[in-house]
């Protein structure tokens, strides 16, 4: 038995835990930078050395079995002492946690960036890696290949949890200066005027927005210019143009605050009392393998962030109609 545990090297063991809290092959390699075919191999020499199984293959990846389950913290414990050993013989301080997370545009400029600099819940900090949101964002995230994402919608999958960050409250419309549409007193009625642009989260999908199936449901003819992904070409759109650009969230409110070439109307309150118009919600969606402390902090963090920028988009609103232009 000793010979064959001789078998089991750091690497081999690194894998073990790649595929208890990942459960991907693919993923695993992904994470160690190596092939699958290598996961392959160090997987049938962890079953020859332990006479066990140790994983079942299911529908969504393998399942640590519990001899897997049982044996899992003690190889944590030894790939720890390991990694210590390395520790003390290099100069330099702890890495940053390397944390890949994809969302919306919006989500990428004004928060993310800087959760590095406050979480502190890991030795070394957090680097966050920021990737655009895709098609198959959700595919990747279940695989272990994210390790988090923001979305408007749960994820229903085995190997993620979902904490909700908050609900969508405000909605603009952004229209080039001067614009005949800002000193309109039904603003959400004039709007089917105009060519509209909107932004495309569900990009290959093709889903409709929102107002596309409010406008459905009360016969509306509605004139869709433009969709994208992009907050930043959209409200560019817009500034040189006649159509109207019409943005979901304080978190967009950055996009066109500042720049003096579009103006923009606070349609909350109407929004949120038309009835057939969706309400939605922000989500973090985190795969479980990611520590816990981790998981909170980030959690506290994007809520504190949407609630500030929601905040500001109140007083904004508040002096715009105490110091109307």
């Amino acid at each position: 038995m000793l010979k064959k545990v001789s078998r089991l090297d750091y690497f081999t063991l690194q894998v073990f835990i790649g595929l208890v809290e990942l459960k991907s092959g693919s993923a695993v390699a992904e994470r160690l930078r190596t092939t699958q075919s290598k996961v392959s191999r160090s997987l049938t020499c962890l079953r020859e050395v332990l006479e066990d199984e140790l994983f079942i293959r299911q529908q969504y990846g393998f399942e640590p079995n519990q001899v897997a389950l049982t044996i899992y913290p003690m190889v944590q414990t030894i790939v720890e002492q390991f990694d210590k050993i390395v520790a003390a013989t290099i100069d330099k301080g702890a890495e940053p946690y390397q944390l890949s997370v994809a969302t919306y545009e919006q989500w990428s400029l004004m928060a993310m960036n800087c959760v590095h600099n406050t979480c502190h819940c890991i030795e070394g900090g957090v680097s966050i890696n920021i990737q655009p949101w895709t098609d198959k964002i959700n595919q990747r995230l279940c695989q272990g290949k994210v390790d988090c994402s923001i979305s408007t919608e749960p994820i229903d999958h085995p190997m993620i949890n979902n904490y909700k960050l908050g609900d969508i409250t405000h909605f603009f419309i952004v229209t080039r200066r001067g614009h005949p549409l800002l000193s309109s007193t039904d603003p959400m009625t004039e709007l089917f005027n105009y060519h509209i642009a909107l932004v495309n989260t569900h990009l290959q999908e093709q889903e409709p927005h929102p107002i596309e199936r409010y406008a459905r449901s009360k016969k509306i003819d509605i004139h869709v210019a433009l969709k994208s992904p992009s907050l930043r070409m959209l409200v560019d759109h817009v500034s040189h143009s006649n159509d109207v650009a019409l943005l979901s969230s304080a978190m967009s409110m950055t996009y066109f605050e500042n720049r003096d070439d579009v103006d923009y109307l606070d349609v909350s309150k109407i929004w949120l009392q038309t009835s057939g118009l969706e309400k939605e919600s922000y989500y973090l969606h985190c795969h479980k393998s990611i520590k816990p402390e981790l998981v909170n902090c980030l959690r506290n963090l994007l809520t504190k962030k949407l609630n500030e920028m929601q905040a500001h988009c109140d007083e904004a609103a508040q002096e715009r109609i105490a110091n109307p232009a």
